[in-house]
């Protein structure tokens, strides 16, 4: 069934106006005071001013036009940020797009600006319904929207350049879904459906997923794209490609600005990983912590010849060089000390009480040994506790390089 954005109550303006005027309050407060407000439904509003508010920084565009519905909090928290949209928009292009899980259409949006016409298909009316007028309000009009089972559309016949799928767990209570099967749909196993329909798709799964065991569940996996954004990996994207004669995948990963361009990026495989030559070495003169995006990826030995660059130990993912590589994917620091775990020794080399604390490889958590030394969280000095090679413990005192 297609949409227009009629189907949606849209918001009135007395409504916009109260959602702008109470946009930085606490939505629980307002409705705790909801008998001060006449002429509009307070809860409704409140639930729209929560969703706004989470969506500020994390879809800036949607967050501007004061007309959009938004769905409940939760669903904003889990839908993809308008940087990985704009970046899955530049990696797909074509005549025909097919989004076969709808939802909120964050994605769908943005991909949709590289073809001439989208399908997007979602099986909750209502969540249908809000794309619908949403697209309506952002001038989206060439996509078509569908409350209905994408897969049945697909077994009808429906066809396009690109397939895009966002599986969902099957069971909300799993702590993590480290396998394709255990999402819906079932994208590994309706793969063939899927080829046959396009011949190109793009999965978007939680960075919890399993890479290796996910890439044993897919036919023609081209690639996969590992997506960090600040400081955290958000996504994996796994490209399918109708024609990939062999299981011979790259791993690419990317670390994007708030328009969705690399910043720092790592193309490899995991043939270069197996065999890449790795140094170690005790602290020189700067220190490198990878992205989450890279550790996730598993470029734990390709970083070493790729960015000239020694590791500490085999187990520590720390990095060090005499001279300082400012391409490196991740955290970068100028070495001042490399002491005993013991704060007599720690403290010489630190101003006052305050030092941001990491450990990696290394007996204890950042917040044992804050309380164990009597540091507070802060400043511009930062303490890598960790392993070395010839397995002693030391702490790295380390600034920012520049």
């Amino acid at each position: 069934m297609a949409m227009n954005g009629d189907m949606q109550e849209r918001l009135t303006e007395a409504e916009i106006t109260f959602i702008r005027e109470h946009l930085y309050d606490n939505p629980g407060d307002l409705i705790l005071k909801a008998g001060k407000f006449k002429g509009v439904d307070v809860k409704k509003l409140a639930a729209q001013i929560q969703s706004r508010q989470k969506a500020l920084k994390k879809l800036p565009e949607w967050s501007a036009n004061e007309n959009l519905i938004f769905p409940p909090a939760l669903s904003v928290e889990q839908c993809s940020s308008e940087a990985t949209a704009h970046y899955k928009a530049g990696i797909v292009s074509g005549q025909t797009l097919i989004d076969i899980t709808g939802g909120m259409g964050i994605d769908c949006y943005y991909m949709s600006r590289s073809f001439t016409e989208t399908h997007y298909f979602e099986q909750q009316p209502q969540v249908a319904s809000a794309a619908a007028y949403n697209f309506a309000q952002l001038g989206a009009t060439r996509i078509h929207v569908h409350a209905s089972e994408s897969l049945t559309a697909l077994q009808g016949g429906l066809t396009a350049d690109w397939l895009y799928a966002d599986p969902a767990r099957r069971d909300a209570n799993k702590e993590k879904v480290v396998r394709l099967a255990d999402c819906t749909p079932d994208v590994a196993g309706n793969a063939a459906l899927l080829l046959n329909a396009a011949p190109n798709i793009l999965i978007k799964t939680s960075p919890l997923l399993d890479i290796d065991l996910a890439s044993k569940e897919l036919q023609k996996l081209k690639e996969v794209h590992v997506m960090g954004y600040e400081q955290e990996c958000k996504e994996l994207l796994f490209v399918l490609d109708r024609e990939m004669p062999e299981q011979d995948f790259k791993i690419k990963v990317r670390m994007i600005d708030a328009a969705g361009r690399p910043i720092h990026q790592l193309d490899f495989d995991r043939e270069e990983e197996r065999n890449a030559l790795v140094g170690y070495s005790k602290p020189l003169a700067y220190l490198y912590e990878p992205h989450a995006a890279i550790l996730k990826a598993g470029a734990f030995k390709t970083l070493c010849p790729r960015f000239q660059v020694d590791k500490l130990a085999m187990h520590s993912q720390l990095y060090t060089s005499e001279n300082y590589v400012d391409a490196f994917p991740g955290r970068s620091f100028k070495v001042v000390a490399v002491c005993k775990p013991d704060i007599r020794d720690i403290s010489q080399h630190i101003p006052g009480d305050k030092a941001n604390i990491t450990t990696r490889n290394f007996p204890a958590k950042p917040e044992e040994l804050r309380k164990k030394w009597k540091i507070k969280d802060g400043g511009d000095h930062y303490l890598f506790a960790t392993t070395l090679a010839d397995q002693s413990k030391v702490v790295i005192v380390c600034v920012k390089p520049i």
